[in-house]
């Protein structure tokens, strides 16, 4: 009987390890496949960066893709989900739904607007430079969501971008700021494992924030409210902190 529950557990580990390792290997296959696309575009007006991680005050920060042009800089985050995704610009929180089956995931919107934080205090950048936040998905998702940002297909990054077409700034700065990140990005195996354990921890403390009634972005209590399309839980600091938890 013991040996039994034993196989059992061992069982229902493997799965979970599987599950994990399944979900890096689609995010890392989907970051190669927007690389691809973006090299199309490399040339004197653009300067494009994959897989940037960047070490700061204690902390890490990993950053799909940069693109760095004289039109701006656009900061790409990319996913690989399948079935519909909801959700709204204000939520913490977005939906998965697979064939009735709902999982949560993190509002990628904030993500990126964090990453551009990020880049925008190592480049000492006050505001004179563009940045444009991206959050592309692949196909095999039906994006139903509600921003103001862009919030697209993986296909639809490179026309996005090259619509772009008045410079903001010369090429010279573009490539100061291109050295910049090139020599500010870790590559060390050990520093990128201590970045997934630290994303991991974070996430641990916004859902003991959120168990516990509190804003997990700026400690506010989290209240009741009504809205259009039901009752939400949202930040007592409103305005100032949007966040809603539904």
């Amino acid at each position: 009987m013991e040996q039994a529950i034993v196989i059992i557990v061992l069982v229902i580990v493997a799965l979970f390890v599987f599950a994990i390792a399944g979900k890096r290997t689609k995010g890392k296959r989907g970051e190669k496949y927007m690389a691809s696309l973006l090299s199309r575009i490399s040339g004197e007006e653009y300067r494009v960066i994959n897989d940037l991680l960047i070490q700061s005050n204690g902390y890490s920060t990993q950053i799909d893709h940069v693109v760095i042009s004289i039109y701006g800089i656009f900061v790409i985050e990319t996913k690989y989900y399948d079935g519909c995704i909801t959700g709204g610009e204000s939520n913490e929180i977005w939906t998965q739904n697979i064939y009735g089956n709902k999982y949560r995931l993190r509002n990628p919107l904030w993500q990126n607007q964090g990453h551009i934080r990020t880049l925008r205090r190592l480049l000492d950048e006050n505001g004179k430079i563009p940045f444009y936040s991206i959050v592309a998905f692949s196909r095999q998702a039906r994006l139903r969501v509600d921003s103001s940002l862009p919030v697209m297909y993986w296909q639809q990054v490179v026309p996005y971008i090259r619509q772009y077409s008045t410079p903001v700034m010369s090429e010279s700065t573009m490539n100061g700021i291109y050295r910049t990140l090139l020599e500010a990005n870790v590559t060390d195996r050990a520093a990128k494992k201590k970045h997934i354990k630290s994303v991991r921890q974070n996430q641990i403390r916004r859902n003991k924030a959120v168990s516990s009634g509190k804003c997990p972005r700026c400690g506010g209590d989290l209240v009741l409210r009504n809205g259009q399309y039901g009752k939400f839980y949202g930040c007592s600091n409103y305005p100032r902190c949007k966040y809603i938890l539904k």
